[in-house]
């Protein structure tokens, strides 16, 4: 007999002998699917219990005290500030002093403050209305020639004389005056009256040149120069434009030069 039949033979003895009696019956099943059924529903039960124990401490968290006023929940979000709250919290720049500014002159802040002084008020009024300067004095220039549209210059000019603020440049030559003089040409209108409004700060030892046809104001400065106030209309006899303000503008630009 070979391998194959005696492996064919006990098969068919397997097969002929009585099976051994199953472990589980249909109870036993059913019984066991309702066990675990129940087992799935508890669990369930149980974190939705949890889940409503930790709701109502939050909810009791943001109770009033006393027995009156209606509730209010603890997770609720803070409001956000408003508008006036951001601009109180804000940092002002008008605290800065000027001997804190930077090279491009003085702070729109400080012009504001200038802007207080009444156009027609004397001269000591109006300079009692503007910022006081402790700061260094901006003395001769740097360049090879000098700048006669100076934007350091031109920011106290307008610091003084907020009207000319955006005022456009007057013509200038093309002559290389001095690299350490300083310049500011301006067309100006006062109120309906037109002109040029030239400013110029001269170095220690520099001669100045009578400026031909309108007014003219000159005061020594910090730095040991000259500063020149000149104004002219914009014809030979038309009026000057900020004539009565042309000592404030030399008085203001003194200390600061």
């Amino acid at each position: 007999m070979t391998d194959d039949e005696r492996l064919a033979a006990l098969f068919r003895d397997a097969a002929g002998s009585d099976p051994p009696p199953p472990a589980f019956d249909h109870g036993r099943v059913v019984a066991t699917s309702r066990r675990i059924t129940t087992r799935r529903r508890s669990a369930v039960l149980g974190g939705a219990m949890a889940l409503l124990v930790v709701a109502g401490v939050g909810v009791a968290a943001g109770l009033p005290s006393g027995s009156g006023g209606a509730a209010s929940t603890a997770a609720a979000p803070a409001s956000a500030p408003g508008p006036e709250a951001l601009a109180e919290s804000a940092p002002s720049e008008s605290g800065r002093s000027e001997s804190g500014q930077s090279d491009s002159g003085p702070s729109d802040s400080a012009r504001d403050r200038a802007g207080d002084a009444a156009p027609g008020a004397s001269e000591p009024e109006a300079l009692s209305a503007l910022p006081e300067f402790t700061g260094s004095p901006l003395g001769p220039g740097t360049t090879e020639c000098a700048d006669r549209q100076d934007p350091r210059l031109r920011a106290y000019v307008e610091q003084v004389l907020p009207e000319v603020a955006g005022a456009p440049e007057g013509a200038i030559t093309m002559e290389c005056r001095p690299g350490g003089e300083r310049g500011v040409n301006l067309e100006v209108d006062d109120a309906g009256t037109g002109g040029l409004l030239t400013v110029r700060y001269l170095p220690p030892g520099t001669a100045d040149g009578q400026p031909s046809g309108g007014s003219t104001v000159r005061a020594p400065t910090a730095s040991g120069g000259t500063v020149v106030v000149s104004a002219r209309g914009a014809g030979g006899g038309d009026a000057v434009p900020f004539e009565g303000r042309l000592d404030t503008v030399a008085a203001f630009l003194a200390p600061r030069l």
